[in-house]
């Protein structure tokens, strides 16, 4: 058997936690297309991931924390989203790379909310609570 070293690159890390996080309803990702956007206002929402390895004098080496910073749909179920994303990071790392997670600390960032959808019902005079309204005054 030919023996040597594997180094695996913390981009690799944080592109199967960032496919884990694809998969799962709830978080909420933006990027704009143009590149004028940040310009002209429109910033990107993204997933922040940080990888974080044990110190130089620890024993093992093939050990990982996570940290993930992310935005949510308003209305997201988040204690199961953050349970979900914690087993899924942690299980597909292990499965891939070899390595063991010790922690996948997840800080959720920002709530998002759709007005445009609020606004659209705002602008339509034929609701029925408006028809209700009418009928009462």
């Amino acid at each position: 058997m030919v023996m040597g070293t594997t180094n695996i690159h913390e981009d690799v890390f944080r592109e199967i936690v960032r496919l884990v996080l694809e998969e799962v309803e709830g978080i909420y990702s933006y990027e704009p297309k143009s590149p004028l956007a940040p310009l002209l206002g429109d910033k990107s929402v993204k997933p922040v991931i940080t990888i974080k390895w044990p110190g130089p004098d620890e024993e093992s080496q093939e050990q990982i924390a996570l940290e993930i910073k992310a935005a949510v749909l308003y209305g997201a179920a988040i204690p199961q989203m953050v349970a979900k994303i914690r087993r899924e990071a942690s299980e597909r790392i292990k499965k891939f790379t070899g390595y063991d997670v010790l922690a996948v600390d997840v800080y959720i960032t920002k709530l998002i909310r759709f007005e445009k959808e609020r606004s659209m019902e705002e602008d339509d005079p034929q609701t029925p609570s408006d028809n209700q309204n009418e009928e009462i005054c």
